[in-house]
Order: C-alpha cells, then sequence, then structure tokens
C-alpha cells in the first residue's frame, strides 16, 4: 500500500505544478492515470484488506488508522487538484479530469477483464492436457496389462 500511497504522492506534486504552470493535462497524462491508479488501488486494498478472511479470523484490522488518514490525505489531494483546476485553469479543465479519470478506471477494469479472461482460458487449456495425458497414461497401462494378460 504504501508504494502505492508514494505513487500517489508524486504524481499528485506534479499535476499540481502542470496546473500551476497553465500546462495542458495531456502533457502531464502519464501522472493522471498514476495518479488515478494509486488511488484505486489504495481503496481497492482497503476493500480487500476489510474482507480478508485473516481479519476476520483475528477480530483486528490491521492499520486501520493509518489506512484511513492516508485515504483522507489522497481525497484532500484530489479536493485540492480540483480547486486547482477549477481557479487557476482553464475553463473545462476539471470537467476534463473527471473524464480522463473515468476513462482510465475504464481502461484498468477492461485490462482486468481480459486478464481473467485469458488466465482462464489457459487454465481450461492447462485442464485439458491434464485430462488428455492422464487418459493416455491409463490408456497405456491399461493396453501393457491387456498384453500381459493376454501373453501370459
Amino acid at each position: 500500500m504504501l508504494e502505492y500511497i508514494a505513487i500517489a504522492n508524486a504524481a499528485y506534486k506534479t499535476i499540481r505544478s502542470a496546473i500551476q504552470n497553465g500546462r495542458e493535462l495531456h502533457s502531464v497524462g502519464k501522472h493522471i492515470a498514476a495518479f488515478t491508479n494509486a488511488t484505486d488501488e489504495v481503496r481497492k486494498g482497503k476493500d480487500k484488506k476489510k474482507n480478508s478472511i485473516w481479519s476476520k479470523f483475528t477480530g483486528k484490522d490491521e492499520s486501520d488508522l493509518e489506512e484511513f488518514m492516508h485515504l483522507e490525505d489522497l481525497k484532500k489531494k484530489e479536493e485540492e487538484l480540483k480547486q486547482l483546476m477549477i481557479y487557476l485553469g482553464r475553463p473545462g479543465l476539471h470537467s476534463d479530469w473527471v473524464k480522463f479519470q473515468v476513462e482510465a478506471r475504464k481502461r484498468r477494469q477492461q485490462d482486468e477483464k481480459e486478464r481473467e479472461l485469458k488466465k482462464k482460458e489457459l487454465m481450461d487449456t492447462l485442464m485439458l492436457l491434464t485430462w488428455i495425458v492422464g487418459g493416455a497414461v491409463v490408456g497405456g497401462i491399461a493396453l501393457v496389462v491387456g498384453i500381459k494378460i493376454f501373453m501370459g
């Protein structure tokens, strides 16, 4: 989680300075994507940890306060970026930012679906291969045993 927070902080600084200097969002598109990805990963990590069997089993959530504070800090930075875009940026900059974030999230979700589909296809192929090899081995053993019984 800390690596995502560090990524979000670095991206935030770059985006903020670009907006303050009047640059367009596309010039820091990579940083916007990094900020959005990192923020989403921190939120997803919180949800994943909350739903973890280990935290349910032990009855405690490790570093809840720390995670909460990091999430609050990220929310504050998102709000600061919004204010900077509204007051220092060109007209419509914030709405472009929101559109860019939505597109980045959709791309990530689509990529995740594609990865899951490829993983499922690979597992299906491996299962089929296992059945074929297993069937060939059992068939070979049955053939050898049958020949020995027939010859002996």
